[in-house]
């Protein structure tokens, strides 16, 4: 379980409804959704993720964004802070119809993936980001910018530090409330890490920093807790590790959050880790949806294995 009351601890945000499911063939309802929602609610985690407002013939997983947006602040749950996505000013505005706290939206370093995931420039999603965080300024809203590809990507390969600065500058003359590094296509590594966070530094303070890593290679968790040595407190990941990119192929799903309050909570950086609750939003994943966890506790607990030093 994460906090933002002592400096020391990890703040979690889970991203399984939207960046989890975004690759999954399968169309869950609203109502599926919604269980999927209130048992991740329960295992203590700072912030969700919980929908897109795009367009749905891009992806239609979240054509229902609406409609699960009325649910949502419809009913009586008691829920952490809840976080939707808007990857331009339109999806903005329908999400601001709502009273989530916190919106997230997005540029790349990559002009090839910039296109391939928006059909925008770099410079024209960067007004878009400005644009977004102006309206949730006016709206007293909270925003996330998430500056995607920031440790490789799929068609252009190694990033440009250039232009990785150079976009990381501009976001921050923005003022957003956070900045999330993305690592899209899971091959960051543990010194990537510390010479980006070095450099990301001069621009974002820590304490707005968050990093959000892909487990392609296995070291989703190596690198989150190599960043939390650099002093980053905030960190995304999936129930089960499950999502993907659609525009990376063969890029496998997010680093698992319980993997990563698991790691953190034997660092004492997390004061908690809720076994019952994190097997419950488990199985309702694995058996109710069929959506099949990727992580390192899932698979142990699937075989009647013990967490040690849960």
């Amino acid at each position: 379980m994460s906090s933002s009351n002592n400096p020391a601890l990890v703040q979690l945000t889970d991203v399984t409804l939207r960046d989890g499911l975004q690759m999954e063939g399968k169309l869950l309802s609203v109502g599926e959704k919604f269980e999927l929602l209130k048992s991740i609610s329960q295992c203590g985690y700072s912030r969700i993720e919980v929908t897109s407002f795009v367009n749905p013939a891009r992806m239609p997983q979240f054509a229902d964004a609406d409609d699960f947006s009325k649910r949502i602040y419809g009913s009586k749950e008691l829920l952490p802070p809840l976080m939707a996505f808007a990857p331009n000013l339109k999806g903005a505005e329908r999400a601001l119809n709502y009273l989530y706290p916190w919106l997230s939206c997005f540029v790349s370093v990559s002009e090839k993936f910039n296109q391939a995931n928006v059909n925008a420039s770099i410079d024209q999603s960067l007004a878009s980001v400005d644009s977004i965080i102006e309206l949730c300024r006016a709206k007293k809203r909270r925003v996330r910018v998430y500056v995607s590809t920031a440790f490789g990507c799929p068609y252009e390969g190694e990033v440009s530090i250039g232009t990785l600065t150079r976009v990381l500058r501009t976001v921050a003359s923005f003022e957003p409330d956070e900045v999330a590094l993305g690592d899209t296509i899971g091959v960051a590594t543990p010194d990537q890490v510390r010479d980006i966070v070095s450099r990301v530094k001069e621009y974002v303070p820590l304490e707005k920093l968050a990093l959000h890593f892909h487990n392609t290679y296995g070291l989703g968790t190596a690198c989150a807790l190599t960043a939390y040595g650099l002093g980053v407190r905030k960190f995304d990941g999936s129930t089960g590790g499950i999502g993907g990119c659609p525009y990376a192929k063969g890029a496998s799903g997010n680093v698992a959050i319980e993997d990563l309050n698991y790691a953190f909570f034997r660092q004492k950086a997390a004061n908690g880790f809720l076994i019952n609750e994190t097997q419950t939003a488990l199985s309702y994943l694995n058996k109710e949806l069929g959506l099949r966890s990727q992580s390192a506790l899932g698979m142990i607990w699937e075989k009647g294995g013990q967490w040690f030093g849960a």
